[in-house]
């Protein structure tokens, strides 16, 4: 069985709990011209710091494949591409009650016999008590983050029942999603 983990790791999400109790000033984004997302990359002001969302396509095994799969990471440091935006500053000015990571498991089995087994983040979550900003992977070869605002967006994110529809009727699909808070 192919094992693929494209999670965020231990230290992006240590960063992302250090952000909990701190004010969310505001987040920069390419302008939504035709959907409410951003190429590559969303920067976040937090305390008066810049943290910064990525999502750049690695060549991985896709289900017995190679594609371009978006992965993310988050980190406090300036890539390049940053520099390249002309981003549009959307004020949030709201403290961060918490943190959410919207994580899949997402399996493939083939004759009975589970062949893949890939974890992913799908997306992050931030609480600010009366209302939530999140961003979402889009599809798995997009460098889009989708951003979302309002209440209980995780019911926005993209459904997980049509994981595999398009596959090869022989093969039973499965996708997982867990909403993980950090703590």
């Amino acid at each position: 069985m192919k094992q693929i983990d494209i999670r965020l790791n231990e230290s992006e999400v240590s960063l992302l709990h250090s952000m909990i109790g701190k004010e969310f000033s505001s987040f920069l984004h390419d302008e939504f011209n035709y959907t409410q997302s951003s190429t590559q990359v969303i920067e976040l002001i937090i305390a008066g710091k810049s943290y910064y969302i990525y999502s750049f396509t690695e060549e991985k095994d896709y289900f017995g494949s190679p594609e371009d799969v978006a992965v993310w990471t988050v980190s406090d440091e300036k890539l390049p591409v940053v520099e390249k935006k002309s981003f549009i500053n959307t004020p949030v000015n709201e403290t961060i009650i918490g943190i959410s990571l919207i994580q899949e498991n997402q399996k493939v089995f083939e004759n009975g016999e589970q062949t893949y087994d890939v974890l992913l983040t799908r997306g992050i979550v931030f609480d600010l008590g009366d209302r939530q900003i999140a961003f979402e992977k889009d599809i798995w070869f997009s460098e889009e983050i989708i951003v979302h605002r309002g209440y209980n967006l995780t019911g926005c994110f993209s459904s997980t029942e049509n994981f595999g529809d398009d596959w090869d009727k022989s093969l039973r699909t499965e996708c997982i999603r867990k909403e993980i808070i950090i703590q």
